[in-house]
């Protein structure tokens, strides 16, 4: 779509740093990045959504030797990347693709895939493909939006906004797929050592209207639907913990 291109452009015409990109990651030096912007860009010629799944691995594998074969050649030492760092890396590189359609590719793969092909590495990276498309779009340069692990599947920003909380704005914390309010609101409690969890509640905020999620509801899937919507409107959503009201 029309506004695709333009968070596209949008990001290869950023700076590194604006993208959080550490420098010292990659020495100083001018990247070629030709082989990973192949491999997305290779994506759309295939009908297959394993092919399509096995070029965007690719496209994760080659950022991985790119960064480690510049780490080698100046420092003579390979890098480990963490996913803080990958991230985005990987949005640049997806912007330097062009991929226009990366929204289409990721919907496609993401409903037409068996579930258990999507367990570990891959389902990880189709996410990382998702959570890039919804920061590509959300990025704001001017204010410094910097991508963050807190955005991937795996893991779950919360904000706190409770009163006796104020010195805490915000944490990421692991939550699985199908973890729900209950167990969140449990490990919160022992997490911050709080008495009494069942005067607090988890809430989502979408759109400035807050709504208190049910003891059932898996806030990683209402993640999943807020990406999904992000494709097609702009959309402000995110989950805060406080004392219910």
């Amino acid at each position: 779509s029309c506004s695709t291109c333009y968070y596209i452009s949008s990001g290869i015409n950023a700076e590194y740093g604006e993208l959080g990109i550490e420098e010292e990651l990659l020495c100083g030096q001018d990247i070629d990045w030709s082989v990973p912007v192949q491999c997305l860009q290779d994506i759309p010629n295939h009908y297959s959504p394993i092919k399509k799944l096995e070029r965007l691995l690719a496209a994760v594998n080659a950022i991985y030797n790119t960064v480690r074969e510049v780490n080698l050649e100046q420092k003579g030492v390979p890098c480990a990347m963490g996913a803080d760092q990958f991230l985005p890396l990987f949005i640049y590189v997806l912007a330097l693709s062009r991929l226009h359609s990366a929204g289409q590719e990721m919907l496609q793969m993401q409903c037409l895939l068996d579930p258990p092909l999507l367990i570990g590495e891959p389902g990880y990276y189709l996410t990382t493909l998702a959570s890039s498309i919804l920061l590509l779009k959300s990025l704001d340069f001017n204010k410094s939006c910097l991508p963050a692990v807190g955005h991937l599947q795996s893991m779950l920003q919360i904000h706190f906004t409770d009163a006796d909380m104020k010195e805490i704005a915000y944490k990421t914390v692991p939550v699985n797929q199908n973890t729900n309010t209950r167990d969140i609101l449990l490990s919160l409690a022992t997490k911050f050592r709080l008495d009494g969890i069942e005067g607090y509640g988890l809430y989502k905020v979408e759109d400035n209207t807050e709504t208190l999620l049910g003891a059932d509801e898996c806030p990683q899937l209402i993640k999943n639907e807020w990406l999904v919507e992000s494709l097609e409107r702009d959309i402000s959503a995110y989950f805060t913990f406080h004392r219910l009201r």
